[in-house]
């Protein structure tokens, strides 16, 4: 027996026991007051009635409403089953397309539980019985986080080194216009001569 994309968790597979079960005692309740006549079938779900047409089973019949029954108690006690978990509530399309591939290439009868982890940031968190894969983002910027702690230090430091660079060059450079500019010539201080001294005569004293 097959089960629908539609059934995903054991809550499901209850539903379904519970659905079986009040048909049995709606038609055998009905099958009593009319004397064994033909009976109706009430209206049914939109997942039983998946689960009635890929089977090919009759609700009307009590032997395969027995056999469906059976099926799907003892689906809800030993089926495998994973846990999985997101950040958000994954939507009904979603969550029917994973557990369409998740059947196709694990196990035709897997089911699926959700789980909501906010923290996580994106992608999913899988656990099974024996296993355990963190496949979230907050994982990977774990893993990454020495890289992107030297990133950021690189970012902080790079800048102030050019900074510092430029500023020596600047220097450098000005020192180098200095040193290429010609020394101004000294000027010529003249030196002072003494003023000559009048020459005294003998005839300029008489």
């Amino acid at each position: 027996m097959q089960i629908p994309v539609g059934v995903v968790s054991r809550v499901d597979l209850g539903r379904l026991v519970r659905e079986i079960d009040a048909l049995d005692a709606y038609l055998k309740s009905a099958e009593v007051r009319q004397g064994g006549s033909a009976n109706s079938l009430p209206k049914t779900s939109k997942l039983m009635d998946e689960l009635l047409q890929l089977n090919n089973k009759n609700a009307l019949v009590a032997e395969e409403r027995t056999q469906m029954k059976e099926f799907l108690a003892q689906l809800r006690d030993d089926a495998p089953s994973i846990h999985m978990s997101f950040s958000a509530d994954p939507s009904p399309l979603f969550t029917q397309k994973l557990i369409a591939w998740l059947r196709q290439n694990i196990h035709p009868l897997l089911l699926l539980q959700i789980g909501l982890q906010p923290t996580i940031g994106a992608g999913t968190i899988v656990r099974t019985t024996n296993k355990y894969f963190d496949m979230s983002l907050r994982e990977f910027f774990a893993d990454k986080k020495p890289l992107l702690l030297s990133k950021m230090r690189n970012s902080v430091t790079e800048p102030v080194e050019q900074a510092v660079e430029a500023s020596g060059a600047a220097v450098a450079a000005s020192a180098e216009e200095v040193a290429k500019t010609e020394p101004v010539a000294a000027q010529e201080v003249p030196t002072a001569t003494a003023a000559p001294q009048p020459t005294v005569t003998s005839e300029a004293v008489s």
